[in-house]
């Protein structure tokens, strides 16, 4: 019982530790990145901007781990909440195997793929081509290196070091600028951006495997052969690694299709927009990526009155911080994008909204989503994604030619809406979870304050006429937080005064 309780306490610790590093790692992230990514577009051009996305891109697309390290961050949760040390290590050294042969895979894939680029990517320049070859090769090296490492992640989130994987969030950023900086400003240009990443990632790794070495006796065994384990772990993963490509077919070769079609240019409007909303994105996973450890004993214990307490309050939470960036962005979004970008890039406001409403959908079941994975039900994940990701590719194949990067986000936030009504389904029907219950405690009893807030705020925005951009943005900004904070706090006290009581006991 004691042994239970230090688990739980520890538990608790690092998820409130993380949750304050994560935020402070996100925030430096997007405060960085806005500053950063239009500094880094004036000092090497659009054009290369584009190229630096397009290859990191293919990359992004190919490589995968088919959901192996997935397997390995639910197994070490699993054997940890056994107490079964062994079984970590025999399986960590299956794994590492596994790996090392699928790097070798990935190296030859790469280096054919090599030959075909000039003819993939026509509405490229000769002068661009040869670029992005360049950038192609050092990003697809680093790579293949990288990959080998991957389960270092998916090991520290199972034994919750959360803190020490959320500093190298902050450590991969800083050390990103830093060198990018220093090489750019000594004349590096294109490639500065692409180094910057791979030295980062290198000392990431590097201290990664140092906090495991000091905290675990991990003991790889080359020689150790389990073909039932094997079968356990490729069975799980086969479907995951289905969900990760279908993934990617949705983002990921977005900026390949707009560099086939519609040139550089496009892609960085893309890119732009499409890293807004991966920093939103970033702000409502924070939460949710935390509890994989403690839904693993939840669900494995029966304990269901936890696990849907916590799905609903953090699914709360989660929808309160959505609608907060949306209101936000209605409001006060295009004054954003001149003041970061300059004028020129209105259309960056629409395709981030368009990107963004899906996520309305998407973010209260975020937590819910992990229950699956630890209940190993990822067929049927995997297979909406699959369908999502045809809808995504059949309508950019349909809009790019014509709408470019705007007709890509229109395309993925139509896929992005299935999916997210289809997954619903699928929680319903595999998990402990009355999604009537869900859908009203969260939906219906907090959609009323975002669209009340999204109306009074442009109203409120609209009798303010102020010349000066910054002003402008700051007050009407101001305006929209506070006017939707307010109305939340309202609907708490009116319609839902035990949430804060359960946020409280679930941080306790």
């Amino acid at each position: 019982m004691s042994n239970i309780k230090n688990v739980d306490a520890y538990s608790r610790s690092q998820i409130k530790r993380g949750t304050v590093l994560s935020y402070l790692a996100l925030g430096l992230n997007i405060i960085s990145g806005l500053l950063f990514t239009p500094w880094l577009i004036h000092q090497i051009g659009k054009s290369d901007y584009g190229i630096y996305s397009i290859g990191t891109s293919i990359i992004a697309l190919l490589i995968m781990d088919f959901g192996i390290s997935d397997a390995v961050a639910k197994y070490v949760a699993q054997y940890q909440a056994e107490g079964n040390e062994d079984k970590i290590n025999d399986l960590l050294s299956l794994v590492s195997r596994i790996y090392i042969i699928l790097a070798l895979f990935f190296l030859i894939i790469f280096f054919l793929l090599y030959f075909f680029l000039n003819h993939i990517y026509l509405s490229l320049s000769s002068s661009e081509l040869i670029k992005l070859k360049t950038v192609y090769i050092i990003v697809a090296s680093y790579n293949v290196f990288a990959f080998i490492f991957t389960p270092l992640s998916g090991i520290m989130l199972a034994y919750e070091h959360i803190v020490s994987l959320k500093l190298c969030d902050i450590i991969y950023r800083i050390l990103v600028i830093a060198v990018s900086v220093i090489a750019i400003l000594l004349g590096q240009g294109l490639l500065a951006a692409v180094f910057a990443n791979v030295i980062a990632g290198i000392v990431v790794i590097l201290y990664k495997i140092a906090i495991i070495r000091k905290y675990h006796q991990i003991k790889l065994n080359p020689q150790y052969k389990n073909p039932q384990l094997l079968k356990n772990i490729l069975s799980f993963s086969v479907w995951i690694a289905v969900l990760v490509l279908t993934q990617r077919c949705i983002y990921s070769i977005t900026p390949s299709i707009l560099g086939a079609v519609s040139g550089s240019s496009e892609v960085t409007l893309f890119s732009l927009a499409s890293t807004l909303e991966g920093y939103a994105y970033s702000f409502g996973s924070v939460i949710a990526t935390l509890f994989l450890a403690k839904i693993t004993r939840q669900l494995f214990s029966d304990d269901i009155i936890g696990f849907t307490k916590l799905t609903i309050n953090i699914g709360k939470l989660q929808f309160v911080l959505i609608s907060m960036i949306l209101v936000g962005f209605l409001s006060d979004g295009r004054n954003f994008v001149e003041l970061w970008m300059g004028t020129g890039y209105v259309s960056i406001y629409y395709m981030t909204l368009l990107l963004l409403f899906p996520s309305v959908l998407l973010w209260p079941f975020m937590t819910v989503s992990t229950g699956l994975t630890v209940k190993s039900v990822v067929r049927e994940q995997a297979l909406v994604n699959l369908a999502a990701a045809v809808i995504n590719v059949l309508l950019e194949l349909l809009l790019v030619r014509k709408y470019g990067a705007v007709g890509a986000a229109i395309s993925i936030s139509l896929a992005n809406t299935f999916k997210a009504m289809a997954l619903i389904f699928v929680y319903q029907h595999f998990l402990p979870i009355r999604i009537k219950d869900f859908l009203f405690e969260i939906f219906i009893k907090y959609t009323g304050a975002a669209i009340l807030a999204t109306i009074l705020s442009r109203f409120f925005i609209s009798l303010i006429n102020i010349d000066n951009l910054k002003i402008a943005f700051l007050l009407n900004g101001f305006v929209a937080l506070a006017t939707y904070l307010l109305l939340v706090f309202l609907t708490v006290i009116l319609f839902d005064n035990a949430y804060l009581k359960e946020i409280y006991t679930i941080r306790r």
